[in-house]
């Protein structure tokens, strides 16, 4: 009998075994093979890449189709949000030449990263073969002098044009380069900068050289923003005063991204631009920006008009069910202020000033528009002139307009 027993359950331990083994295949246990590419081809991407040319240094730069960054690196990297940008830099000058990546995107991936992240159930001949081949493709400093270097960095996606900001660094020489690279997968109808370049072209601007006349421009701006029924809600607080390639950039660099929020109305229309303070791996203040283009000019730059908030808890705050974002936190002044500060330490703002907005509120008691959540404010706008080439921190300029000391709420 007890013979009997144990040869059961010897037959029991093998049925067993044999049942996980196939319930393991069929949830997806079979093992990854990876197979490099025969041919690794970027003349499409070299044909249709922005470019520009500036002291002996020439910089191009695309952003692959799924189908076409599938074909090159044989996984397909917007499974988990990566966006390889193609880079080619030639060198004319007499220099080696070093780019710095961070300015692209301060959470790059490596390579090694990106060839984890596929790991799966790979073997490990498997795993050597992806890592040899995304590091193949990798963009390698430095560039020596008359030659040329190109490859891919491994970015964080954005849905829009990109800015890809190149900060090149040589022995007493350094240059900033942005250029606008659109998203392939995106059409010219969807893409938001796009759209702004229409809308310049098609404006009839109001050019001004004096800061004397910008300043009395600016005060007589709308003093908030508003919903589609004209009903007055939130301050505009912010002006900034440069074009998409030093805008854009200072916003970038401050984990500013293009982002659909809420419309909000101002010259009866809704927000130009709309953009969210994120973070992908690290959490950051989750400020809300909206802008406005203006049909000023200074010194030939863009005027935009815009409304900085914090969702109320800041990084504490939850959504609510249906999605959207809870009430604003009323010191719209904090919002103002972390702006400030992201421009200058963005190292493009040149120039600072506060000019007269919204007005102040009642000192203790909130301001609450019929339109909008209630605040407290001291009635400013924060301006700031964006230049395309970095300026240090000792070499901005302050603009002798409205002093915040003379604003202080009590």
């Amino acid at each position: 009998m007890i013979m009997k027993i144990c040869a059961n359950r010897g037959r029991w331990r093998v049925h067993t075994v044999l049942i996980v083994c196939l319930v393991m295949f069929a949830g997806g246990c079979a093992t990854t093979t990876f197979v490099r590419p025969a041919i690794v081809d970027v003349a499409a991407l070299r044909e249709r890449a922005e470019t520009v040319v500036e002291d002996d240094v020439r910089v191009s730069a695309a952003i692959p189709r799924r189908e076409e960054s599938m074909a090159i690196f044989a996984i397909d990297l917007s499974e988990k949000k990566i966006q390889p940008v193609w880079l080619e830099i030639e060198n004319n000058s007499d220099r080696p030449i070093y780019f710095l990546r961070t300015g692209l995107d301060p959470e790059y991936f490596s390579p090694r990263e990106v060839a984890f992240a596929f790991y799966g159930s790979m073997s490990d001949d498997d795993k050597t073969r992806l890592v040899q081949h995304i590091e193949s493709l990798d963009f390698r400093d430095p560039i020596a002098p008359h030659s040329s270097v190109s490859g891919f960095i491994f970015t964080n996606e954005d849905q829009e044009t990109k800015f890809v900001t190149m900060d090149l660094l040589g022995r007493g020489w350094s240059r900033h380069l942005t250029l606008l690279v659109p998203n392939p997968e995106r059409s010219l109808t969807e893409d938001h900068i796009a759209k702004i370049y229409a809308m310049i072209a098609e404006a009839k601007p109001l050019h001004v050289e004096d800061e004397s006349q910008l300043r009395s421009l600016l005060e007589k701006l709308p003093c908030c923003a508003a919903s589609e029924n004209e009903v007055e809600g939130e301050p505009l607080n912010v002006v900034l005063i440069g074009d998409l390639d030093a805008t854009g950039p200072a916003l970038t660099r401050r984990h500013f991204r293009y982002t659909a929020v809420s419309p909000r109305y101002v010259f009866g229309r809704p927000q130009d631009i709309s953009a969210k303070k994120v973070g992908r791996w690290v959490t950051t203040q989750p400020h809300v920006l909206r802008l406005w283009l203006t049909k000023i000019r200074f010194q030939r730059k863009l005027v935009w008009i815009g409304q900085i908030s914090t969702p109320k808890g800041g990084r504490f705050a939850a959504a609510s069910s249906d999605g959207s974002l809870p009430a604003i936190d009323p010191d719209v002044d904090e919002a103002r202020y972390d702006l400030l500060q992201d421009a200058i330490y963005s190292q493009l703002v040149t120039e600072i000033g506060f000019v007269k907005g919204a007005g102040p509120d009642g000192g203790t008691s909130p301001r609450t528009p019929p339109g909008g959540a209630a605040f407290y404010t001291d009635g400013l706008r924060a301006v700031m002139i964006f230049d395309s080439q970095p300026v240090s921190l000792t070499e901005i300029e302050f603009m002798s307009w409205e002093r915040l000391i003379d604003h202080t709420r009590q």
